[in-house]
């Protein structure tokens, strides 16, 4: 999936956009062995109403989110979740979209599920360390960057940033102010473009 960016104050947040279907995150690789004897094809179970219905509300969140409709989007994210209350991807979406809103808080509890839900979740991880920046407790951030730079392949986009946070004081003991500027102020050049 192709992850995009709700552009914050200083660091773009991360979510994966989503088509329409209801399609897992995340997949094991699949070992291609040429089969014995022919096996008849199975075709995957419908999806059940309820699965249409999150499936539609998550996009709709997600299109609200990119029109700039933030209340709208978190209301049709929280009714997905209340079908699925234990989808990670859509906890991490709604965090993305609270913070964009201005509740901080609110925004790292989402992310806080998200983990909760998948302890793997990358974007979660960053997302959630950006938060805590911002709330000013940078020292509870750095273990959700390492998390992040643990879990993220060399080339993903986020991976200089998060270094450069790491390097630049966010280390519990560093009492510098987070370099993540607060929520209302002038983003960085470089980071306030979409991803």
């Amino acid at each position: 999936m192709v992850a995009f960016a709700l552009a914050l104050s200083a660091a773009p947040l991360l979510m994966r956009s989503r088509s329409a279907a209801v399609v897992p995150t995340r997949s094991a690789p699949l070992a291609v062995t040429p089969p014995l004897q022919s096996a008849p094809l199975r075709s995957a179970p419908a999806p059940t109403t309820a699965d249409r219905r999150f499936a539609e509300l998550v996009g709709q969140g997600l299109e609200a989110a990119r029109d700039g409709r933030l209340a709208d989007s978190v209301a049709l994210l929280k009714r997905a979740l209340e079908l699925r209350p234990r989808d990670s991807e859509t906890w991490n979406s709604l965090g993305v979209v609270l913070v964009r809103e201005g509740e901080t808080a609110a925004g790292a509890e989402a992310f806080r599920q998200s983990l909760r839900f998948d302890p793997d979740h990358l974007e979660a991880h960053r997302n959630l360390a950006v938060s805590l920046d911002r709330l000013g407790r940078p020292g509870e951030a750095v273990a959700h960057y390492r998390a992040f730079l643990r879990l993220s392949g060399e080339r993903h986009p986020a991976r200089d940033d998060v270094q450069r946070r790491l390097a630049e004081g966010a280390a519990p003991d560093s009492g510098a102010p987070p370099a993540v500027a607060p929520a209302g102020s002038a983003p960085r050049a470089e980071e306030s473009e979409p991803r």
